[in-house]
C-alpha cells in the first residue's frame, strides 16, 4: 500500500484530537525537549497539516516524528482513543518514501549496509566476545 493512502487510513482519529493535552502528560521524548512538536498532538498536527497541504515534509518534520518511541503512553491516556503510535508509523513510512529521515536514522542505515550492524563495529570483530570454546 502506498505510504501516503496508508496515512489517509487514520484521517478520522487525526481529525478526531481534540488537543485536550493528556497525551503531553507521561510523553518521554516530551518531558525531554518541552516541544508541543515532540509530544502526540503535535504530531498528528503535523500530520494534519500534511494531509491538508499547509505544510511541506522537511527534515524538520522527520525528525520529529521519528523522535517518538512508540511506547503508546499518549494512546493509553487519550480519552478519544487516537491510535497516536499507528499514526506515526504511518507518517515515517510517507517521510522517508519521500527521502526523508533524521540523521542519526541514517548513520543506522549506513552502518548496517557498510558492517552489517547498526553500531558501525567492523564485521571482524563480530563474536570477539566469545571465548574460543563457544566459536
Amino acid at each position: 500500500m502506498a505510504p501516503k493512502k496508508q496515512l489517509y487510513e487514520y484521517i478520522d482519529d487525526i481529525y478526531s484530537c481534540m488537543r485536550c493535552g493528556f497525551c503531553i502528560a507521561r510523553c518521554p521524548v516530551y518531558e525531554n525537549y518541552g516541544w508541543a512538536s515532540n509530544a502526540a498532538r503535535g504530531r498528528i498536527q503535523l500530520a494534519r497539516g500534511f494531509l491538508e497541504k499547509k505544510l511541506e515534509l522537511s527534515n524538520y518534520i522527520a525528525e520529529r516524528i521519528f523522535s517518538c518511541t512508540t511506547c503508546d503512553h499518549c494512546f493509553i491516556l487519550c480519552p478519544s482513543g487516537i491510535r497516536i503510535t499507528d499514526i506515526v508509523r504511518a507518517m515515517r513510512s510517507v517521510l522517508c518514501g519521500e527521502g526523508y529521515s533524521p540523521d542519526s536514522l541514517k548513520k543506522i542505515m549506513e552502518n548496517i549496509i557498510r558492517e552489517g550492524n547498526p553500531y558501525g563495529e567492523p564485521r571482524a570483530k563480530r563474536g570477539s566476545w566469545l571465548r574460543d570454546e563457544d566459536k
